[in-house]
């Protein structure tokens, strides 16, 4: 599939791989299974079994090694077959299943899904808030039936909020004056938006202090390839820095995993640091999210998936508007990474995205 393999994707939030648990996930087209050693560390091998290809995730956890279900060889985390109860117990040569470098960090575990060294320095330091103990947050992960980087389109097009997200996420305001400003930084794509003096929209009402009828609104994006995104939004008081005086905001990071061409996992945790110790607070905040993701935007972005097809973007010829400068700033320095690791690797080119900004 077009995507840039030798790169950490978030496979898993920690505590989905329990001990004595066995975690079955699709990443690149791959299946891999995720558990835990004796000594608490997570690993990731095949999750397919190479005698009749049964899911290893469907067998049982022996601490250090997994045991098929089906016919009850075992593989350690080294991908190697220790025990063949059948016959002889001689270990066919072909008794193997892959590895994948797993990290554990900033509260989530990533993955490495290619064949040149995994380097843990490329896991953005930017994504460290997600472990910030100061913090609350609040996680979760979407199935999405839609290519990934429709999820990376909707996210870094601000102007969809406005409209599809009308009456939580954004006032009839926000519509004036709008421009957000997008750049690339390094292999960074950012985009940020000021909004001064507007009303505030309703998720934010209930944190503001009573009263407050004009606040300056922002809402910034940075994107770290391959599909990772930060996002820091909120309400400043009028003229005052962020924070002061009762202005509130949260910072918020999504994840999109591909699992196939036509399907994604979708893992946010968005945090805050007003209102620790508030459980309305939570309870509103996660019901918005889980509106907002789970019924506006994958429904909207799953419906896209299937007028597209399965076919490039770029070969339908879309209309670009203004608004678009920062998901094609995204596509754009996406496909020169997967270019540039095709030619590295060997792999066949994939077109570079032609799309153009105005």
């Amino acid at each position: 599939m077009e995507a840039l393999r030798n790169a950490w994707y978030v496979a898993a939030w920690p505590d989905e791989i329990a001990r004595g648990a066995l975690l079955g996930r699709t990443i690149l087209n791959e299946p891999i299974l995720m558990y835990r050693k004796r000594d608490g560390s997570a690993v990731a091998i095949g999750g397919r079994c190479p005698h009749r290809f049964a899911p290893l995730h469907l067998g049982r956890h022996m601490g250090d090694t997994i045991r098929c279900g089906y016919h009850g060889l075992e593989f350690g985390a080294d991908g190697r077959c220790t025990l063949n109860p059948h016959g002889n117990g001689v270990m066919p040569e072909n008794a193997t299943v892959p590895t994948y470098p797993l990290v554990e960090r900033h509260a989530m575990v990533w993955i490495w899904m290619g064949s040149e060294h995994a380097d843990e320095s490329l896991i953005p330091d930017e994504f460290a808030f997600v472990a910030d103990p100061g913090r609350v947050h609040i996680r979760g992960m979407l199935h999405v039936e839609a290519h990934y980087q429709l999820l990376v389109d909707n996210l870094m097009d601000l102007s969809h909020g406005l409209y599809l997200h009308a009456g939580t996420l954004a006032t009839d305001q926000m519509q004036e004056n709008f421009v957000p400003k997008a750049r690339l930084d390094g292999d960074v794509v950012r985009c940020d938006r000021e909004q001064p003096g507007i009303e505030p929209p309703a998720l934010w009402v209930p944190a503001l202090p009573p009263g407050t009828e004009r606040v300056d609104y922002y809402s910034n994006l940075s994107w770290h390839a391959p599909s990772n995104v930060i996002h820091p939004v909120g309400c400043r008081m009028l003229g005052k820095p962020e924070g002061v005086d009762g202005g509130v905001g949260s910072r918020s990071a999504h994840m999109f995993t591909p699992e196939t061409e036509t399907t994604s996992h979708y893992f946010y945790s968005n945090s805050r640091d007003y209102g620790l110790d508030s459980q309305e607070t939570d309870d509103r905040i996660r019901a918005t999210l889980e509106r907002v993701f789970g019924n506006e935007d994958r429904p909207m972005i799953e419906a896209q998936h299937k007028m597209i097809g399965n076919v490039d973007l770029d070969s339908l010829h879309p209309v670009v508007l203004p608004s678009d400068r920062a998901t094609v700033l995204v596509r754009r320095r996406l496909a020169q990474l997967i270019k540039r690791e095709n030619a590295r690797t060997g792999r066949e080119q994939v077109g570079e995205d032609a799309l153009s900004v105005r």
